[in-house]
């Protein structure tokens, strides 16, 4: 009776399928994640229940990947990990995330989306944000170099602060953009005004 509750559950979820691309290999760890969270949140412990769950939601080449991989796996949770990823999230493929994480940095981006960005591929690059002062450290450096000088002398140690203080110090960048634009086209329309 409680694996019947739990599955009627799971689907009133409405879970994501997953249907492979390769071109987007974060949402492999995405779907993964989803559906841990899942699991925790419903409670179910069952490794052989969590592997029929996860494996109905597999559509296309990851459906027929299945197929002949699940008799390999078998029932234990953490194998259809390990199984799931090393073939739809290779090594090659964490690789590039690691490195497309060390390369990053905020440009053109708002520190919002940098932060969310950031917070998204570090997860393939534990070891740079191990710590909250890591974590820090590794934002603060990331950051385009105006914001960075703005920010980075405040001596806020803790990673959420420094995301609000870079967010509203952005914000005041932009006003001050905006006023010094504003002041120059009111010059320059006085200038014309007199000639």
């Amino acid at each position: 009776a409680v694996p019947s509750f739990l599955k009627r559950e799971f689907f009133r979820f409405n879970q994501d399928e997953f249907v492979e691309d390769p071109k987007e290999p974060l949402k492999v760890d995405e779907w993964l994640e989803q559906m841990s969270k899942t699991f925790e949140m419903l409670g179910i412990e069952d490794g052989a229940l969590k592997v029929t769950l996860a494996s109905f939601q597999l559509k296309g080449d990851a459906g027929q990947w299945w197929k002949y991989e699940k008799a390999r796996v078998g029932g234990t949770w953490e194998v259809f990990v390990n199984a799931f990823q090393e073939r739809f999230l290779s090594a090659v493929a964490r690789e590039k995330l690691r490195d497309q994480f060390s390369q990053l940095n905020q440009q053109g981006m708002f520190v919002a989306e940098f932060e969310a960005t950031f917070t998204s591929l570090s997860r393939f690059a534990p070891e740079l944000v191990a710590s909250e002062e890591r974590r820090y450290c590794e934002f603060e450096r990331k950051l385009r170099r105006g914001l960075k000088l703005r920010v980075g002398g405040s001596y806020i140690r803790e990673y959420r602060h420094l995301v609000d203080a870079a967010a509203h110090m952005e914000l005041m960048m932009q006003e001050e953009d905006e006023g010094q634009r504003g002041a120059k086209r009111g010059q320059d329309g006085q200038g014309d005004g007199r000639r």
